[in-house]
């Protein structure tokens, strides 16, 4: 296990995201036997404890030995550290995955908003220097002109950095423990299938909270949270889309592919999946998917 948590600290200091698709299935495992049957006690199981205890040890060396400052720690600690814990004892819990996905990105949340509430400067300051450090690296590299004409660009995206560095943070938690869930599920007797992710109606309150604090002028807080829950309702989107792209990948795999990816190169048709993921809860859009009897 000591490897594998050494293993899985080192890919998370390079990519949130790739240490989670090692994180969700390795600690998922460590509460289901190798027959797929639950270990007692889950919330109290040693393996558990175990993975927090050393992963918990190699973010504090971490910080000791000055190779990562405390925040970049404690930011990984709680991504890579427990949320997959949380999602493990979840899933063992509902035998579900759409509620275990849900609670396993909750201390992701709440850490996201508590570093806002609090840290904010930093975070404006830490997105400054970076912004100054990469137009010191560009300096040399294009002209005074085209700098210039880069600026407003660059000051988008520095903005972006500042205020929406929630939305940002979550993008990997929210794709990696999915993706990690998805990969579990390939091995597991509880089953996740692609074609009938369905999340419940009342994560449609994060859309009213959004549109309430837009409203009462609340904007950059609204711009979060309504990319957060669009970001889950993108990914139903997407499972919707699957019904419909599931028969002609069973005559040809590498179309059916390149119809799923098409998407990501358009923010139009991006927006287009999330919207018919909402609507999905609302509307039997999956039926007509398999109106001749092709599932």
């Amino acid at each position: 296990m000591i490897l594998y948590c050494v293993l899985i600290a080192v890919v998370a200091l390079f990519s949130r995201f790739f240490a989670l698709l090692i994180a969700v299935p390795f600690v998922t495992k460590l509460i289901f036997a190798a027959d797929e049957q639950e270990v007692p006690s889950t919330s109290k199981s040693p393996a558990l404890l175990h993975y927090l205890g050393i992963f918990t040890a190699i973010c504090a060396l971490l910080v000791i030995v000055k190779l990562l400052p405390l925040f970049q720690a404690l930011e990984i600690w709680i991504c890579i550290g427990v949320s997959p814990i949380v999602f493990a004892s979840a899933l063992h819990r509902y035998k579900k995955y759409e509620p275990a996905f849900l609670i396993a990105l909750v201390p992701g949340l709440l850490f996201i908003v508590l570093k806002n509430l609090f840290f904010f400067p930093y975070i404006k300051l830490l997105a400054e220097e970076s912004n100054q450090l990469f137009m010191g690296s560009i300096e040399s590299v294009f002209s005074p002109e085209m700098i210039e004409s880069m600026y407003p660009a660059l000051e988008s995206m520095k903005n972006i950095m500042i205020y929406g560095n929630a939305s940002l943070w979550m993008i990997s938690i929210i794709v990696g423990i999915f993706a990690g869930a998805l990969i579990f599920s390939k091995r597991s007797s509880i089953k996740w299938h692609f074609n009938k992710i369905k999340f419940p109606y009342y994560i449609q309150s994060g859309i009213a909270l959004g549109l309430i604090l837009f409203i009462i002028k609340f904007r950059f807080i609204s711009y979060n949270v309504l990319f957060i829950v669009g970001l889950l309702y993108l990914i139903q989107g997407y499972s919707v889309l699957y019904c419909y792209v599931e028969s002609m990948m069973k005559r040809s795999k590498f179309l059916g592919i390149v119809m799923m990816i098409i998407p990501l190169f358009s923010y139009i048709l991006l927006l287009v999946i999330t919207v018919v993921g909402l609507l999905d809860n609302w509307l039997p859009i999956r039926k007509f998917a398999y109106h001749r009897g092709d599932k």
